[in-house]
């Protein structure tokens, strides 16, 4: 348990009235970017952290996700800017809250009875892991008093209920989960019993007391949630479906089930299918074109391990049977940010189907037991769809040649990008270098586009990022040129010594901090994390390590920037590469 000392150095403290019972509470909420997933699993679960501050690697983040009231336990996501400013509309909150369910939680309170006040007692238990499991589901019967249910808030609670479970070993060594569940298996019955009624709901929420249960439980409401997008866009709908095969997957790998394979292989080829519809409609540009691809990318190689997986459990006997062929070994590659392949439509097992169906279509009617003529009717058929399948094939492949030859410039901004960085401009910088040149690389990392892409989604996100290369171009000087590393990261590069680069980067970074963006009715500024890199002499032995330590020290210098609070400048003082 941290003391109040420790938490104040990773946390904010908040002093919030309940919408309900109208108690005044202390919370204490994450500082931003104080505790950042830097690998995750591909259903989000964070497999390590860094902190912003030392020593805290061993507490769980999701310990402060909700604030609960000490007495009516009504419980909100800190993360929720409608929940911490609910104090100072009361009124107004209140009357976005089932009536009878508030009713309920008002008399249960005054009488010390009621499903909130009993999972309220295991707050206090002297295990971390039930007081976390406990206002998980005290978060999950609040948002059921909601009179606009939202089932994709459900399934988020649910899937880190799941986490929770996954990461008892890690954070909670401790903890006996056998024991954890038997504090909340009496709970259940009256936890669904006193839920106020609502006709959306996909399924009714429960306890779940272990990590399987709450897949489940999610992969039902996002399914709800994913039904109901209908003023998604392309991407949020693609990231959603992908989610959703990925939960099936991690079901699969726990449960060895047959339906939750089943279900999970037909979802990451609906993925893929959606995928390829996004990149060739011709009415669709952009950032959704180049993260449809992403995506096809991460669904084409997941379902091959799923399916690797799979065929891995047959040969030793204890996997249902798999309809689809494999080709490769299966190898574990449940971590994101892993080495990507090419995206590949997952066509040759289908033609490897239809080929094998053609061949028992054959072998019945030879041996006589079948009608002759409905067999080579049906060889016809499969024939055709054969070559359509091939053709489908060769598109692709035309497809992917028109992404290579696009490789180096940015379809979002159309700025040049760090392909052409790292193979044309370094390699060239590098030449120069030997005539006594100095090259400087400004890179500029935009605070606040994360905030946007966060609140607002990403097509506004990318609007944005378009506006702020319109400001970013005027500070190009004559033999300067703009590129965009990744992500909301900028590069300015041209001949500048250590002494010209600095002031230029100061002067970029105050420019930028006054200007502003629109977004809706409000005003954003544009400030800037902005790192100085000056190459004044080559040692490195090749162009390659020459061009991948150039930009790795500018990266570094960003991030280390951004892990400062970002608004600021950073200089690299190595100038040797």
């Amino acid at each position: 348990m941290l003391s109040e000392q420790e938490l104040l150095q990773i946390c904010s403290r908040y002093e919030l009235t309940c919408p309900v019972c109208e108690t005044k509470n202390n919370y204490f909420r994450l500082k931003r970017d104080m505790a950042r997933g830097i690998e995750t699993e591909g259903d989000g679960h964070p497999l390590k952290y860094k902190w912003g501050k030392p020593g805290f690697d061993f507490i769980d983040p999701l310990q402060f996700f909700w604030g609960v009231c000490q007495k009516c336990r009504f419980a909100g996501d800190l993360n929720d800017a409608e929940f911490r400013q609910a104090d100072r509309i009361i009124k107004e909150y209140r009357a976005t809250l089932h009536g009878d369910g508030l009713r309920q939680l008002l008399t249960a309170t005054a009488t010390g009875k009621g499903i909130a006040l009993s999972l309220g007692k295991r707050l206090d238990d002297s295990d971390i892991l039930v007081q976390t499991i406990a206002k998980f589901h005290l978060g999950i019967y609040s948002a059921c008093l909601r009179l606009n249910l939202s089932s994709g808030n459900l399934a988020r609670y649910d899937l880190r209920i799941a986490w929770l479970f996954r990461d008892h070993e890690r954070f909670y060594p401790g903890s006996d989960l056998e024991s954890v569940s038997g504090k909340f298996a009496k709970l259940r019955k009256r936890f669904k019993k006193e839920l106020p009624e609502h006709k959306n709901y996909p399924i009714l929420p429960g306890i779940a007391l272990s990590e399987v249960e709450a897949l489940r439980f999610s992969r039902t409401l996002f399914e709800r949630n994913y039904e109901t997008m209908r003023k998604a866009n392309h991407e949020d709908e693609l990231r959603l479906s992908l989610l959703l095969a990925e939960i099936g997957f991690r079901l699969y790998k726990l449960t060895n089930d047959t339906e939750d394979y089943k279900k999970t292989a037909a979802c990451f080829s609906g993925t893929m299918q959606r995928c390829i519809g996004v990149v060739n409609d011709k009415n669709i540009v952009g950032g959704s074109v180049n993260r449809a691809k992403e995506i096809l990318e991460v669904a084409g190689e997941r379902g091959r391990v799923l399916r690797a997986l799979n065929k891995d459990r047959v040969g030793s006997g204890t996997s249902a049977q798999d309809a689809t062929p494999m080709t490769k070994k299966y190898r574990d590659s449940t971590k994101r940010g892993g080495k990507k392949i090419k995206p590949q439509l997952e066509a040759a097992p289908a033609v490897t189907e239809a080929n094998n169906s053609k061949e028992e279509m054959v072998a019945t009617a030879n041996g006589g037991s079948g009608n002759f003529d409905q067999a080579t009717r049906r060889v016809s058929i499969l024939q055709d769809e054969v070559e359509i399948l091939r053709e489908r094939i060769k598109d692709l492949e035309d497809s992917n040649k028109k992404w290579r030859e696009l490789a180096g410039r940015d379809a979002v901004t159309g700025l040049p990008n760090k392909v052409t960085l790292l193979r044309l401009i370094l390699p060239k910088a590098l030449r120069e270098i030997g005539t006594g040149v100095s090259f400087s690389f400004i890179g500029v990392s935009l605070d606040h586009v994360a905030r946007v892409n966060e609140v607002y989604g990403w097509s506004i996100g990318d609007e944005i990022l378009k506006e702020s290369v319109l400001s970013l171009r005027n500070f190009i000087v004559g033999g300067d040129a703009l590129y965009r590393l990744e992500g909301v990261n900028f590069a300015i590069v041209g001949n500048m010594d250590n002494t010209m680069a600095r002031k230029r980067a100061t002067d970029i970074h105050r420019k930028l901090s006054l200007a502003r963006v629109q977004i809706d009715k409000n005003q954003l500024p544009l400030t800037s994390s902005v790192g100085v890199v000056t190459v004044d002499s080559a040692v490195s032995e090749s162009v390659n390590k020459f061009s991948n330590s150039v930009f790795q020290a500018l990266l570094a210098t960003l991030y280390r920037a951004k892990e400062k609070g970002g608004n600021t400048v950073e200089i690299h003082h190595v100038t040797k590469f």
